[in-house]
């Protein structure tokens, strides 16, 4: 599994050395650098590339809100704070999760396992170009062997920059393709909740204002979409 490179912006000494440990313990993650305030940190992000970043919201300087909404092309990321009521804010602004301290290990591992990973190479399937937009299945090259994959049998679609996981009843395939071309090949029963996140309508068992579930999987809905997310499940009633 490819290595996630984070970073941790947070003032407090124990709370740094609560992640790192818990960081440590996560092979697949891999610590950069660790911040005190969220300027140093922007300094670092724009010569060096981060996928994923442990966010305190208050900081010294800027806080962690603040910080959030000026940065540019911004990481993953995941709040780690001692207060719940930025919930809202942090959400609308499309974070990943929100740990509120104290948090276990347990709950940091169900955390960082939401995040878009950049897949083995060898793992990737390359999905092939249709031109129907109405077709219900592609083919997918799965180790030498056209697979079919009926669209019917996604439950969600899940971006990580150039590559999606498209979660299957049982199985996902990762394939190399940005999350707006492959929601062109999709039809009218599939639904972007998010800028990382595409559902099947059928499989949608439950939603509210901040989150939609496909069975029991929670996933967000960015700020921007739910207009269009009540359009399509609350019978034309905007999200509130």
């Amino acid at each position: 599994m490819a290595k996630v490179t984070c970073i941790i912006i947070e003032d407090e000494k124990p709370a740094q050395e609560v992640l790192k440990s818990y960081i440590s313990k996560t092979d697949w993650l891999s610590l950069a650098s660790v911040f005190e305030d969220a300027i140093e940190a922007m300094d670092f992000l724009k010569k060096n590339e981060v996928d994923l970043i442990f966010l305190d919201i208050q900081i010294p300087g800027i806080s962690g809100i603040e910080f959030l909404k000026i940065l540019k092309n911004s990481p993953q990321v995941i709040i780690t704070t001692a207060f719940s009521e930025y919930a809202l804010d942090a959400f609308e602004l499309d974070v990943r999760d929100y740990l509120k301290k104290p948090f276990s290990f347990d709950r940091f591992l169900k955390a960082v396992n939401r995040i878009a990973l950049q897949p083995d190479p060898s793992q990737i399937h390359q999905l092939e170009p249709r031109t129907n937009a109405e077709q219900s299945f592609a083919f997918f090259n799965v180790n030498k062997m056209m697979v079919k994959v009926l669209f019917s049998n996604i439950r969600y679609i899940e971006s990580m920059r150039e590559y999606v996981y498209i979660h299957q009843e049982n199985e996902k395939i990762v394939t190399k393709i940005g999350i707006s071309e492959i929601e062109k090949l999709l039809g009218g029963n599939f639904l972007r909740t998010h800028r990382s996140y595409i559902v099947n309508i059928d499989k949608v068992s439950a939603y509210n204002a901040e989150e939609i579930f496909v069975g029991k999987t929670s996933l967000p809905i960015g700020t921007n979409y739910k207009k269009l997310v009540g359009m399509m499940l609350n019978r034309g009633n905007t999200l509130a």
